[in-house]
């Protein structure tokens, strides 16, 4: 494959010092390559960006465009594979970067700079509670006793909103939901007030809500104290939304850089445009007139599970309603989303619905067959026309096994295809039609992309030639033009194979594309049904309208 060709971009801003506004950071021709077996990769080449105080820039691109690698070269975070190119140049306050010696370089970070990564619940510590981490932040920068920087972390978490901050300096990060742990890293970040703050891909992981209250934070303590903002992103509304100048990344280099205003309303070079193209779009194709047949259904289904609170010696057990007496019904060719926040019981209800666990009430009835009192043994005949495709491709693909193998499986234990050879053909095939080469049969999982995984993973399943199929967070991992691909995939393939699926989501925008009808799910109960033009354009409770204004407005 040929590498696009490269028209060199300015290195200096459109508008520099245009504004008035001190000039906080200035990186010219950063440059950073990784030694790997067998050669080296130029993971960054001649990328130059500037920061004023008080502004946020953002830097777009899809996975592998370099956009952390350079975040990380401003920090010299980077690992010892990596090197940083003589004609690197980065000023952060004055202070040149490049040439710093380690020692100062750790004042520095902390003080001048600091960096919230995108997953917290690798970033923190599980050993250690969220008091001690944030205490070790503060005290490493200042001389002051172990209450006093207790107390200032405490601040701190009051500051980023955080309920009952002192309750928490006690907890470990695993008792925190993913917003708050995200928050936590937010007051690790601002505990020495830095000039710059660079925000690493921080709400990725996070449903729409909190990614609203996430994002809006960040700008109302950036505003607060003045900070300058690098946001490392690859949705375009948050960038549209929260900043001022944007620096599109493609293969380690600036593609195009200008304000945000002026990028969004005139991209030159094509990469932009097809980057602001690849926006979730269309909706589904429209089902047939007439009467439908029901694929899956369940009546007043319920699941719970029976929770421990209290010390060892005192317990005290407590029912939680995961799944609280849920009517279904789901038609042949129809994609039915299910939209909600993290723990409001979508994943349990689907998975209880093609029956990975167990309900404890209701019925549940595939093809007009009653499945919920069916076990083990007596499911494995149906399991080949219902699958199911996860959230993340490279933990539900077993690491060890070929493509070939990995595909292969299923048709294996459902005793699919009279011999190795016709296996083999139905593997390329389901390859094939899942927009991947047959030519990758021996390769592994870890050798493929982000979206070449997932795409593996729908050839998986549509291998045994289902009927129905559980589509869970599918796309939520992936850079937006990868989704685009994997949505429109998804619809050749329900148009051309007849499915039905059963899409699990916190994206509306994905659920806009793809769904026929929407449940929206909040506490295990259905708060709000109907067609997705309607729920989504006209919503009847707050809750679906608070969902709606995050996934399509961010700072509403």
């Amino acid at each position: 494959m040929t590498e696009p060709s490269y028209k060199p971009v300015s290195d200096v801003r459109h508008d520099l010092g245009s504004h008035g506004r001190e000039l906080i950071l200035d990186a010219r021709n950063i440059g950073v390559d990784f030694k790997v077996e067998g050669g080296t990769v130029n993971a960054v080449r001649d990328v130059s960006f500037q920061l004023h105080r008080g502004e946020t820039i953002a830097m777009v691109g899809e996975s592998g465009s370099g956009k952390s690698v350079t975040a990380r070269a401003l920090m010299k975070l980077l690992t010892k594979r990596a090197t940083i190119l003589p004609k690197t140049q980065i000023t952060l306050s004055g202070k040149n970067v490049v040439t710093m010696p380690d020692r100062d370089m750790r004042k520095l970070r902390g003080n001048d700079s600091a960096m919230i990564f995108q997953e917290p619940m690798s970033s923190l510590n599980p050993v250690y509670t969220i008091g001690q981490q944030i205490c070790e932040v503060i005290q490493l920068h200042n001389r002051m006793s172990r209450k006093a920087a207790m107390d200032k972390a405490e601040a701190l978490l009051t500051e980023v909103q955080i309920p009952e901050p002192k309750a928490r300096l006690n907890n470990y990060p695993h008792q925190l939901s993913g917003g708050q742990r995200q928050r936590v890293m937010i007051a690790m970040a601002l505990a020495n007030r830095p000039d710059v703050l660079i925000a690493d891909e921080p709400t990725t992981a996070l449903d729409v809500t909190v990614q609203a209250q996430i994002l809006n934070l960040i700008k109302d303590l950036k505003d607060k104290y003045g900070m300058a903002v690098i946001l490392i992103t690859h949705d375009l509304t948050v960038v549209r939304q929260f900043s001022e100048y944007v620096y599109v990344m493609q293969n380690g280099r600036v593609q195009e850089h200008n304000s945000t205003e002026a990028l969004f309303a005139n991209p030159t070079h094509a990469y932009t445009k097809h980057l602001l193209a690849s926006e979730p779009k269309g909706t589904a194709l429209p089902l047939d007139d007439g009467p439908h047949e029901t694929v899956l259904e369940g009546k007043e289904v319920k699941v719970s599970f029976t929770l421990k609170r209290g010390g060892f010696f005192k317990p005290d057990f407590f029912e939680l309603k995961a799944v609280d007496n849920l009517d279904i019904k789901l038609m042949r060719h129809e994609t039915l989303g299910i939209v909600g926040e993290s723990g409001s019981g979508k994943t349990t209800f689907g998975q209880a619905l093609i029956r990975l666990i167990s309900n404890q009430g209701g019925e549940i009835l595939f093809d007009c067959e009653r499945i919920d009192n069916k076990d083990r043994a007596a499911m494995r005949p149906l399991r080949s026309r219902m699958q199911i495709v996860f959230q993340d491709p490279f933990s539900s693909l077993n690491p060890r096994m070929s493509i070939r193998q990995i595909i292969e499986e299923g048709l294996i234990v459902n005793n699919i295809g009279v011999n190795r050879a016709e296996r083999g053909d139905r593997v390329r095939q389901a390859l094939q039609d899942a927009g991947m080469p047959d030519t990758v049969l021996n390769r592994f999982p870890h050798e493929f992309s982000g979206g070449q995984r997932q795409r593996i993973a729908i050839a998986r399943a549509i291998a045994l030639e289902p009927e129905f199929i559980l589509l869970d967070e599918p796309t939520s991992a992936l850079d937006l033009s990868v989704q685009s691909q994997i949505i429109d995939l998804l619809r050749k393939l329900q148009d051309e194979k007849g499915l039905s699926y059963l899409f699990i989501s916190h994206d509306l925008k994905v659920v806009r594309a793809l769904c026929h009808r929407v449940m929206v799910m909040q506490y295990g109960k259905i708060v709000e049904q109907g067609p997705v033009a309607d729920v989504l354009t006209n919503p009847q409770t707050e809750y679906t309208r608070r969902l709606v204004r995050a996934a399509f407005e961010i700072a509403a």
